[in-house]
């Protein structure tokens, strides 16, 4: 496992402080930086102040794709735990996926604007097939995007290879993470998007439909479950991952922010 510093340079500041000079972990002289999915941006800023509280430091953040996070881990970044979309990004970041620890799980959902036209026409996978809707999807090396990938398999397996489930087919516009996928629906730039339901819960201008799970008897949804992995041995890492583990971050997940608990 790579090992880093406790204390390490931010780059998304969500609360600052000094980094100490010595090896003690104490309240105000650290800051632990965590690399975080973008789809968790929403509940992590929420609960960053809870996060400081349990671990006694100041943490910062930096979102983005997990497959991208991953490649700057690779490449030499050091933050303190990485936070993932599926455990493809740990192995990608060069982490064992033994430390890797299981979360939350989020569903892949149909997602438009609410107020919109397509809000009310596009409920179900088929409906997407409709030429008149500008449709987006995460980039396919974005886990987001993999896991749209899968859902239009499932779709193409249970409709027939010629009915156009595929992303060439389908997609106006690629987004490079979850965060960016939302927003161009937010602002009207695409009727409808391929993203995970959990976003739904902290944006009311959102309307997720969950693709379910099954269709004529063959699988049709698709989930992803995140986790969090650690590269730091420090005593403030340890706590961090203590309090990320617990019922009690796990079920302000579920409960507010939509995820899902892991099944079992």
């Amino acid at each position: 496992m790579r090992l880093v510093p406790a204390c390490v340079a931010a780059v998304v500041a969500l609360s600052l402080a000094a980094c100490g000079g010595t090896s003690s972990d104490s309240a105000n002289d650290c800051t632990l930086e965590v690399f975080a999915a973008s789809s968790l941006s929403s509940a992590l800023t929420e609960m960053s102040e809870n996060v400081r509280i349990e671990t006694g430091c100041d943490v910062t953040f930096k979102f983005g794709s997990s497959g991208s996070l991953a490649a700057s881990i690779d490449a030499g970044a050091t933050p303190d735990v990485f936070l993932s979309s599926g455990t493809g990004s740990v192995s990608a970041a060069g982490l064992d996926v033994n430390n890797a620890r299981a979360l939350v799980e989020s569903r892949l959902a149909v997602i438009t604007r609410k107020g919109s036209e397509a809000a009310t026409e596009v409920t179900t996978v088929d409906d997407l097939l409709e030429k008149k809707w500008k449709l987006g999807l995460c980039a396919a090396t974005a886990p987001c995007g993999e896991l749209a990938d899968a859902v239009l398999l499932n779709a193409t397996n249970i409709y027939g290879a010629e009915s156009g489930f595929s992303r060439e087919s389908l997609a106006d516009t690629e987004a490079i993470n979850a965060s960016d996928l939302l927003t161009k629906v937010e602002m009207g730039e695409l009727d409808v998007v391929l993203g995970y339901a959990s976003s739904c819960a902290s944006n009311p201008d959102l309307v997720c439909t969950v693709i379910p799970d099954e269709m004529n008897g063959q699988q049709l949804g698709e989930k992803t479950t995140f986790y969090v992995t650690p590269l730091s041995d420090s005593t403030s890492t340890a706590q961090l991952l203590s309090y990320m583990n617990s019922t009690t971050f796990t079920q302000r997940l579920v409960a507010d922010f939509g995820f899902e608990e892991l099944a079992q």
